[in-house]
Formats: structure tokens, C-alpha cells, sequence
């Protein structure tokens, strides 16, 4: 019988294989490589109303389209960054700002 610890392990080492096969080119550059999965971590209804600004440090920056979804996406930022640091298979962003 799998445990579920042991899937969960599993689940991590395929998403650094997935980085790990990107292009060099999408590893080194952060903003590339968040522009690539942006439309994957967040669903295709919150990636058609924002987008990836820029990557400071490890702040990352998204445009919305309006001030009403400002507080829908700050009530998922948490899930976000998990979720984009999963993937990556690194803290790569710590913290995100939204703006209009």
C-alpha cells in the first residue's frame, strides 16, 4: 500500500524534473519562467484578468484588470506562492503585490 507521504514525495521530485527539463533558457530567467506557468497555477478565469508585471527580489507583481478582483486575488496569494514555488521546486517568490 502507497502512503500518502510517499505520493506526496513523488509529486515533488516530478515537478523538479519537469523544471529540469525546461529550456536553460526559461530556468534562468524568473520572469520567462513565471509567464510560462501563470495560466497553470492560477486557472484560466484569474489568468485572463491579470498578468505577471515583474519579479523584484522575490516579489512578484501582478497587473488586474479591475479594482474588484483586487480582493478575490489577495485572499489567494498564500495558495499562490505555494503553489508557484511547487512547481518551480524552490522558494522562488516569498511574497506578491497587486495593482489595477
Amino acid at each position: 500500500m502507497i502512503r500518502k507521504q510517499d505520493l506526496n514525495k513523488n509529486w515533488s521530485d516530478l515537478s523538479s524534473v519537469l523544471f529540469e527539463s525546461l529550456p536553460e533558457s526559461l530556468q534562468d530567467d524568473q520572469l520567462e519562467w513565471l509567464s510560462y506557468h501563470w495560466n497553470l497555477v492560477v486557472g484560466k478565469e484569474i489568468a485572463d484578468i491579470s498578468s505577471i508585471d515583474k519579479i523584484t527580489k522575490s516579489t512578484l507583481h501582478i497587473r488586474v484588470q479591475g479594482k474588484e478582483w483586487l480582493s478575490a486575488l489577495e485572499s489567494l496569494k498564500k495558495k499562490i506562492i505555494k503553489e508557484i514555488n511547487s512547481r518551480a521546486g524552490k522558494n522562488l517568490v516569498e511574497n506578491i503585490k497587486l495593482r489595477i
